[in-house]
């Protein structure tokens, strides 16, 4: 029929044309004016094509109609479909079975279906000559549009094409993948050529049918617009978008002749226009699945690119700005199907989208497809489509934005010319047009690789790369934010965080910009080294950088101070009152937090910001803010804050600090303020700590940690005496002194996180086997701490191992498994609670550990940055390979690492197969990483492990978080500096019979003052074992520092009056190391406290309370017998016979005049002066567990000088004589 219909048909043999009345059945059918259309009548004897039959008066609706169902046949027979739908053999009515797909090798490529779709769908056709009849020849147009738009209004049209294109387009892509393994038969390549053909043919028939509805639509559109596909002006277009090109990868099975088809025929601009107006938008979203809306995005970024050379730089602008608001559109659409982690409604498997709510059946997405599918979405976000995205803004020339403060906003000067003259000036961007529309164009970028990190999590490493080494585009990027709004210097941003107005994060339209900078300069940050930060600046100055972290700095802390509260949430059935769950915080917030926190670690190990820069709360006043009263004044967004105000009341910039409100200065408050909100949970100091500690003075850190200390010890007193009230809580084990390490792991290897809170005590025993005397009171387990720590961390044991020998710095030693291969981790574990102990009960260790494995502890992740304090010479060889500019594979380096181990060769594979894959220019950013990774982090991952656990199951990570890795050092070590004379000397306490201005005593602080740097760091570790100084100044000493008179140049240490010394103090729960000489059994004494003086600052009382002190003791009224000349066994006799018994010394004279003596330097009586009777003094001796000083009433202050320097520097051990 279709050739009978395409050839001539006998019908008449001349036209005759008569006048028509406007009554007459034709009228209806043709013209608006029916009175001025003639009647056709046809007489036989002529041949004329089958249409020609639309004109006839009798004929035409059912010519209209016979084509109308010739065209759908057609359309169901060339898509691939059998018509069951067969004439019996009896000639009579067609069967009613439903239609099916036929065979994939019988398709239908060719034949005179085919030819009469395109023969009838072609307006043209329908065309008459021009010595017809004006008004003949708009009848036959009209009639046949109207043909041609009840095919299109039939709802199957492109229906009926797609399945034909699904079919063809697979057997494409199938021959096309079997072209690339070997070369294809001629009956494959004749097939394939034929399915071109096919394709463009009815490729074709679409276009035919869009330029029909194109002149059509504008007029029938006026009476129905909201009908989308009846005779509107994009009916054929949504046709075309909805259902052809969401056909997956149909647009890599067209040939040339089809692209230029669509080229010319502008039908990628049209489809995307389509997604984008408000009048179709929904309804194409709502009639695609998930898949087909990513069918039809990559067939549109397929299209873009295949297109892209033929048309000019304007119009491929136009098309990618287009391409990227409809790839926001249809990604936006997908959120709600698919997720980035697997839930209870998001539990199907996606190849591409990773989690989704549709079922595997439903998806039918095949490998071949995926893979293919992904290779046309790679290209939005690859370099050449980003260089396209962003080259407005990278082509900008835009001055450095270090300049000023974030406050002087009013200080925009520019000296350049063209777009960014109009938007750095102080109405800039919010008022020149051009401007508007290029911070438009900049926000819909960012926000389109946003949509793309969301929708594809799995390349969103990739996405940020891509970007973030585009030329100079985080510098541009960062320095076009600083001129948007019109004071510019981020000022938008800032008032966004603090709420101003009706405003807020989630209503600022440049959010988007702010998000991909952070994002990018997250994981930029880990690959820029020292030398392109410091010394090239690149890509910021460093001016820059102070005022990027100024930036950063206030936004997050704006965004902590403006949450909103929760809400009381009270039941009306019981009346009980709770609090909803506070909102999260945004993630903007998280992302500018991770790149101020980089900047500021930068800043601690190498400081380029001004002193104080980071503080919000002022550490060197007597008083800084506390959280409430600075969110009170966090006033940003306030209008009085005009530019042409100083940045402080001064009118100079401030030096570090953000002046918050420049119409008011900041109300202050004492430092315990904010200590004791944070104690008292308030949400925002909490917040604050958690989050942005640096802040806060570390100062005030150290006390918040001492205070979470406290608080749990005293938690667990109460807790344990309403429980165990009999249960003492303490631990008590024995140490041999020759195997120190052994029994420390024997007795404390086991013993819980809990029982290492406890009090340990710990009883040496002497080689011989017999317990040492005395009792621990706390100095013993000091004494076992300090040598099993020095001993664990000697690199002989390699457990731990050094850096680099200038450094020497302490990490875990990446070869202890094979030294140790059954308890290293549990030593490790063990060393780990030891120090954790050590910060639990205040001590210092003297040990230093790698920059590296302290972030670690503070679990953070570590990176090339973190290579220079592991090993300087692989560091400045990675760092070459880096910024290599030859032949990198020249080189000759793989993804292997060969090491000697103990006299054995290992070859380590950084990737798998890694010693086969050369490392070249375009991978050797990732061999670098490799290489910092294994080497910080992979070698030594057990050994950290279990240390980290062990040292955490003591101190929780959330008391340290608060620390950067330099303040945790200073932390667990102590300050390494002088200590501060006279702080020392205000918190001294004197024992006795000294006080603190007794001419010993000054002789001794002028000594001090005196020594070197050396002599100090050798005093404070002979009397504390830790040459540096506690942090916080010494009130934090425990116990405080004490000086006791040592009168007897040969007795054990007695007081003045003869009774033993006094017992050593216990403190927390741990201990201190005891002198060596075993000690009298205790008795109760009445210790004198001492008390700071106003005049010298220092501690004791006057000495004539001390004297009349000691004589008071034998003036109680009862006599006393005559001292002996035997001075030794007289006191032994008095002591004994009367407690008020006048003692005497070796020299017959009562033991307290021995202070008046002491005071006065004469510390005997016979032959020879007091100066070499001073000489013959013992030497100064100490307990450092007790934090005591023993010290003989040296006669002079270079007596005093010569034997303390001696004893300090001699290192000869305890009870130095």
């Amino acid at each position: 029929m279709c050739k009978i219909l395409l050839s001539k048909v006998l019908t008449a043999a001349s036209i005759e044309t008569t006048p028509s009345t406007p009554g007459s059945a034709s009228a209806k059918n043709t013209s608006p004016s029916p009175e001025a259309i003639p009647t056709t009548t046809i007489k036989p004897s002529m041949q004329v094509p089958f249409h020609m039959l639309l004109l006839h008066a009798r004929f035409a609706e059912q010519a209209a109609a016979t084509l109308l169902v010739f065209i759908q046949v057609c359309l169901k027979a060339i898509a691939g479909f059998q018509a069951d739908a067969s004439i019996d053999n009896d000639g009579k009515s067609p069967k009613t079975a439903k239609s099916k797909f036929v065979d994939y090798q019988e398709l239908y490529l060719s034949g005179p279906e085919l030819r009469f779709l395109l023969a009838y769908l072609d307006i043209n056709t329908y065309k008459l000559p021009e010595s017809v009849a004006l008004a003949i020849r708009i009848t036959m147009q009209d009639r046949a549009k109207a043909l041609l738009l009840k095919v299109l209004n039939s709802g199957q049209f492109y229906k009926d094409i797609r399945s034909g294109f699904l079919l063809r387009t697979e057997a494409i892509i199938q021959l096309q993948e079997r072209s690339q393994k070997t070369t294809l038969i001629p009956a494959e390549a004749t097939k394939k050529r034929m399915l071109h053909l096919w394709i463009a043919g009815i490729w074709r028939c679409c276009f035919l049918l869009q330029s029909v509805d194109k002149d059509a639509g504008g007029k029938a559109s006026k009476h129905q617009p909201d009908l989308i596909n009846l005779h509107s002006d994009d009916s054929t277009i949504v046709g075309i978008t909805c259902h052809i090109l969401s056909v997956p990868l149909f647009v890599n099975a067209l040939d040339e002749f089809s692209i230029q088809l669509a080229s010319k025929s502008n039908v990628l601009r049209d489809a995307m226009d389509s997604i984008l107006d408000p009048r179709h938008q929904q309804f194409v979203l709502n009639s695609m699945s998930l898949n087909n809306t990513l069918y039809l995005l990559g067939n549109l970024a397929k299209l873009f690119r295949v297109t892209l050379i033929e048309n000019t730089d304007a119009v491929n602008a136009g098309q990618k700005n287009r391409l990227v608001d409809c790839a926001v559109v249809l990604l936006t659409h997908c959120h709600k199907y698919v997720s980035g982690t697997q839930t209870t409604e998001f539990r199907h498997y996606h190849a591409i989208f990773s989690w989704t709510n549709i079922s595997q059946k439903e998806q039918q997405l095949s490998p071949a497809q995926v893979k293919l599918v992904f290779s046309q979405l790679e290209y939005l976000w690859s370099r050449d489509f980003a260089m396209g995205t962003f080259n407005t803004l990278l082509n900008l020339a835009l001055p450095a934005s270090g300049g000023g403060s974030l406050n002087d906003a009013s200080s925009n000067t520019s000296t350049s010319t063209g777009v960014h003259s109009r938007i750095t000036s102080t109405s800039s961007a919010n008022t020149d047009p051009q401007g508007v529309l290029l911070a438009i164009e900049v926000q819909q970028a960012c926000l389109f690789y946003m949509t793309l990190m969301k929708s594809f999590e799995s390349q969103k490493s990739r996405i940020l790369v891509t970007l973030m080494y585009l030329p100079s585009f985080l510098a541009q990027l960062w320095r076009f934010m600083a001129t948007l709004g019109p004071k510019g210097k981020m000022q938008i941003y800032l008032e966004a965080a603090s709420g101003a107005g009706t405003k807020g994060l989630d209503h600022e339209p440049l959010i988007a910009i702010l998000q991909v900078f952070c994002e990018c300069c997250a994981r930029f940050f880990i690959t820029i080294d020292d030398d392109d930060m410091y010394e090239q600046q690149k890509p910021w100055e460093l001016s820059e950088l102070i005022f990027m972290s100024g930036f950063l700095n206030q936004f997050c802390f704006s965004v902590l101070s403006h949450q909103e509260e929760p809400k009381t949430l009270t039941d009306l059935a019981t009346g009980a009152v709770s609090m909803a769950t506070a909102s999260p915080l945004p993630p903007i917030f998280y992302h500018a937090r991770q790149v101020l926190l980089q900047l500021y670690e930068r800043d601690c190990r190498r400081a380029f910001c001004p002193p104080n820069h980071w503080l919000l709360l002022h550490p060197t006043k007597s008083v800084f803010q506390s959280p409430l009263q600075l969110l009170a004044s966090l006033t940003l967004s306030n209008k009085s804050n005009n530019s042409n105000k100083p940045t402080n009341n001064t009118g100079k910039k401030s030096n570090g600090f953000f002046s918050f409100s420049s119409k008011s200065p900041p109300q202050y408050a004492t430092p315990k303020e904010f200590i004791l909100k944070v104690a008292q949970k308030d949400r925002t100091a909490l917040q604050i700590l958690e989050t942005m500690p640096h802040v806060i003075p570390f100062t005030a850190r150290l006390e918040i940690f001492r205070d979470f200390i406290r608080d749990e010890k005293q938690q667990r007193i109460q807790s344990l005496a309403l429980v165990r009230p009999d249960l003492h809580q303490s631990v008590m084990v024995k140490i041999r002194r020759g195997y120190v390490l052994e029994d420390g792991y024997q007795n404390l290897g086991q013993l819980s996180a809990s029982g290492w809170k406890n009090t340990i005590r710990v009883r040496f025993v002497n080689e011989v086997g017999a317990n040492e005397a005395g009792i621990d009171q706390g100095g013993p387990f000091k004494e076992f701490m300090e040598t099993f720590l020095e001993a664990g961390f000697s690199p002989n044991l390699n457990l731990f191992t050094t850096t680099t020998a200038s450094m020497h710095l302490m990490y875990p030693s990446p070869t202890s498994h094979y030294t140790h291969p059954r308890t290293g981790l549990e030593l490790f574990r063990l060393f780990g609670k030891m120090l954790g102990k050590a910060m639990y009960e205040g001590l210092l260790v003297e040990v230093k550990f790698a920059g590296f494995f302290l972030s670690k502890i503070l679990g953070r992740t570590v990176f090339l940055d973190e290579m220079r304090s592991f090993d300087e010479e692989v560091f400045k060889n990675l760092m070459f390979l880096k910024k290599y500019e030859g032949d990198v594979e020249d080189l000759g380096l793989t993804f292997s690492l060969d090491e000697d181990v103990f006299g054995t060769h290992r070859t380590i594979e950084l990737l798998r197969g890694g010693k086969d894959i050369e490392v070249t220019k375009e991978n050797r950013i990732n061999y670098i990483f490799q290489v910092s990774d294994y080497r910080l982090n992979k070698q030594i991952q057990e050994q950290s492990r279990a240390f980290i656990d062990g040292f955490r199951s003591i101190i929780p990570l959330s008391w340290i978080s608060i620390f950067s890795p330099q303040e945790l050092h200073r932390v667990i070590a102590g300050d390494d500096v002088d200590f501060d004379v006279q702080d020392l000397r205000t918190y001294t306490e004197y024992q006795n019979g000294y006080f603190d201005q007794h001419p010993v005593i000054r002789n001794l602080w002028a000594v001090l003052n005196e020594f070197s740097s050396e002599e100090k760091r050798a005093f404070l570790k002979f009397v504390t074992s830790c040459s540096k100084p506690p942090l916080g100044g010494f009130k934090h000493l425990y116990p405080p520092f004490a000086i006791r008179l040592v009168l007897n140049p040969t007795a054990s240490d007695t007081n003045h009056d003869g009774s033993p010394a006094p017992t050593p103090r216990q403190f927390g729960s741990g201990a201190q190391r005891t002198q060596r000489t075993p000690s009298s059994s205790s008795t109760t004494q009445t210790q004198t406290q001492t008390s700071s003086s106003a005049s010298n600052g220092s501690s004791g009382s006057g000495f004539g309370s001390r004297l009349r002190s000691a004589l008071n003791r034998n003036s109680n009224g009862s006599s006393s017998p005559s001292p002996s000349p035997s001075g030794a066994s007289s006191s032994s006799s008095s002591s004994l016979s009367s407690p008020f018994a006048l003692t005497t010394d070796e020299h017959g004279t009562p033991a307290a005049m021995g202070v008046v003596k002491s005071f006065f330097g004469v510390l005997g009586s016979g032959s020879g002066s007091s100066e070499s009777v001073g000489k013959k003094a013992r030497l100064p001796t100490s307990s450092t567990c007790f934090n005591l000083l023993k010290l003989p009433p040296f006669s002079s202050k270079a007596v005093l000088k010569e034997k303390l320097h001696y004893a300090i520097m001699s290192n000869t051990g305890f009870e130095l004589s």
